[in-house]
């Protein structure tokens, strides 16, 4: 049952977390804070909840069931994005790419906030491109600590937007 020791404490943990985020939110929105930060900080408290759920094991057919209606919406804005270049979301997965393509193997969150402009709201932008949620941007990437990788059950169709944007390989 060590594995489920583990779940219990990540859970605490992520709880923990939660509510310090939720506590930060209540303070920035009492004291004025700016709507990017306020926006960020709720953003990050979503990810924590989503990311609380998925401890909850869920049965394999519901997390098929969600995969299924997430590759569908990531399908359909990548159509999108490939026919808008200027759109955060896009200048993203295109910065992401464009650094797969110059040959490193290992991207980071840092890497890729480092190839977009200052003025880009990255955190909640790319937040929102890492989970599994209603209302998310579609989940294009997934986290192992510091690096990231395309989310593999929509690799295929970021292939395929690689193609549209960027040309061959």
């Amino acid at each position: 049952m060590v594995g489920e020791e583990n779940i219990m404490n990540l859970s605490e943990k992520k709880l923990t977390e939660l509510k310090s985020k939720l506590e930060s939110i209540a303070f920035l929105v009492s004291k004025a804070g700016t709507a990017e930060v306020v926006h960020a900080k709720v953003v990050q408290g979503l990810v924590l909840v989503a990311e609380l759920q998925h401890l909850q094991k869920p049965s394999s057919e519901t997390i098929e069931n969600i995969d299924e209606q997430e590759i569908g919406k990531v399908i359909s804005r990548l159509k999108l994005w490939s026919k808008r270049p200027h759109q955060i979301n896009s200048r993203i997965l295109n910065a992401y790419l464009q650094i797969k393509r110059s040959g490193k193997k290992a991207i980071t969150e840092s890497d890729l906030m480092h190839e977009l402009p200052d003025d880009i709201p990255f955190v909640s932008n790319f937040l929102q491109m890492k989970i599994s949620a209603k209302k998310n941007h579609g989940k294009i990437f997934e986290q192992y600590g510091e690096y990231i990788e395309i989310w593999k059950p929509v690799l295929p169709y970021v292939c395929e937007y690689e193609e549209i944007v960027f040309g061959g390989k």
